[in-house]
């Protein structure tokens, strides 16, 4: 077998080539959504966005095409592992009742796990093109689907109208309870989500009924 000759023995290794930092693109997108909550999605740019992140704001454009390319991922990303998340709870729960349990629970930990984002999804959503928004609010209808099947199991004198109302209006009200800026640790916060959920979600079927007016004759 042949074997290396001096000069080539002699010659230096090439050096390794850079890989790109595999957090940038994380990095990106936290700064992007800390300030989209902080300043709004319109009065953010670019280069601010690279600057929290660390990085010039021309080296973004590596990682997102532009503004609207970092918004749409950041809402996409959030919906797909939500749904996900929401899909497998409710395969590995014994018991609607406690898919539905688990289910309040995972809503309340992803929202305190990150405010910032809760927020910009609620609010900023209204910014990406049609398009955006309608494969956005098709994940967001199978994950509300997700809490149908449970809901109307356990609550067999809902009809599937009033479940959907119940559920859209249980999930919107943890959304507004933990991007509010209150003052109180997280523990007692997540207590008081769970709990304000799963009384919605349980309303008494008389508090649905129509209060009848008194006779005035």
């Amino acid at each position: 077998m042949a074997t290396r000759s001096a000069t080539a023995a002699a010659l230096p290794e090439p050096a390794p080539r850079k890989k790109r930092r595999p957090y940038r693109r994380e990095q990106i997108l936290e700064s992007a959504v800390e300030l989209f909550q902080r300043n709004g999605y319109h009065a953010t740019g670019m280069d601010e966005i690279g600057a929290t992140a660390g990085i010039t704001g021309p080296a973004i454009y590596r990682h997102f095409k532009n503004k609207e390319d970092i918004l749409e991922t950041l809402l996409m990303e959030m919906s797909e592992q939500t749904l996900a998340a929401a899909q497998a709870l409710v395969l590995e729960a014994a018991t609607p009742a406690q898919a539905l349990r688990s289910l309040v629970e995972f809503s309340a930990d992803a929202l305190l796990e990150n405010p910032p984002l809760a927020y910009v999804a609620q609010y900023e959503r209204r910014t990406l093109p049609p398009k955006s928004r309608a494969a956005l609010d098709k994940v967001e209808r199978q994950y509300f689907e997700a809490w149908l099947k449970p809901l109307c199991e356990v609550r067999p004198d809902l009809s599937e109208a009033e479940a959907r109302v119940i559920v859209h209006a249980a999930v919107g009200m943890a959304t507004a309870a933990t991007t509010y800026k209150a003052d109180i640790d997280r523990e007692t916060a997540h207590r008081l989500v769970v709990a304000m959920m799963m009384n919605a979600l349980l309303v008494p079927r008389r508090a649905l009924t129509r209060p009848r007016r008194p006779r005035t004759d």
